[in-house]
């Protein structure tokens, strides 16, 4: 078989690997994560006969446990834990990644957040992604009475032309969406996850206020077919509801999670 045809995947970032070397390291397109080729020696380098606990990140070098560093590094809001051998150019290049204290390690460890975590991503993400269709079809609807309809004529306000302070208003409240759907993102960053949990709260209490705003300037109380208010306000409803239970899942969970942190750093004597 052609060894350009042999593909696996990268167990860093899942990347397709092509295993083009039998007899030394293959590296991830990707992320350059070092794969083993098939038939590759797994000595240490250094010490023949003793069987390898890591590959080098840098240079590719198979090494046992006397002659590696582990260390940790943020990679995509996750801890990841890197191994480079300790030639002083392996060293200096993976200085990004703190070097691995064990206990510290065990005491931050966050496996437990997990799956709450994949609940509350897809809450605030699936909420945050209403709310930019919500702001689509919003500015589409006030157009269409704006231009279409002789309520929306007589009714809607504007400054200069016909228009002019839906799409104005539209532009500000996409922008905000736009800021809300960012920050749920970030609720799945495991330090970033308390601080993205507040801003996603503050911008929904910005959003809900502004809507409002934008409802009764455009007096769509008094709107002669009630469906269209209704219908806004109960899309509008359910991307906040969803958004909002992400936000005080990523405050509650952030919060613990800083919580076991800062007292693992007491615990170990680090600086807090």
């Amino acid at each position: 078989m052609d060894r350009s045809e042999v593909v696996t995947l990268c167990p860093v970032c899942g990347g397709k690997v092509q295993l083009t070397h039998d007899d030394k390291v293959n590296r991830c397109e990707y992320c350059g994560s070092p794969m083993l080729g098939p038939s590759q020696n797994r000595d240490c380098v250094n010490h023949p006969g003793r069987l390898a606990k890591g590959v080098c990140r840098v240079c590719g070098d198979l090494v046992c446990e006397e002659c590696m560093e582990q260390r940790v590094g943020d990679y995509g809001g996750k801890l990841l834990t890197v191994v480079n051998c300790r030639k002083a150019d392996c060293v200096s290049a993976s200085s990004w990644a703190q070097p691995l204290n064990r206990e510290y390690m065990r005491l931050t460890n966050m496996d437990w957040a997990d799956r709450v975590d994949s609940v509350i991503f897809r809450l605030a993400g699936i909420g945050g992604l209403l709310f930019m269709v919500f702001e689509l079809f919003f500015i589409l609807a006030m157009v269409y009475v704006q231009f279409f309809t002789s309520w929306g004529m007589a009714n809607i306000p504007r400054l200069f032309i016909p228009g002019d302070v839906i799409v104005t208003l539209g532009i500000l409240g996409n922008l905000l969406s736009a800021v809300i759907l960012q920050t749920a993102l970030q609720t799945y960053v495991h330090d970033r996850q308390f601080g993205s949990g507040g801003i996603l709260l503050a911008s929904l209490v910005l959003e809900v206020a502004f809507l409002l705003f934008r409802g009764l300037a455009y007096g769509l109380l008094q709107y002669p077919d009630p469906r269209l208010p209704w219908f806004l306000l109960l899309s509008f409803l359910l991307a906040t509801v969803l958004a909002f239970v992400g936000a005080l899942g990523a405050l509650a969970v952030g919060y613990k999670k800083r919580r076991q942190v800062r007292t693992a750093r007491l615990r170990l004597g680090l600086a807090v």
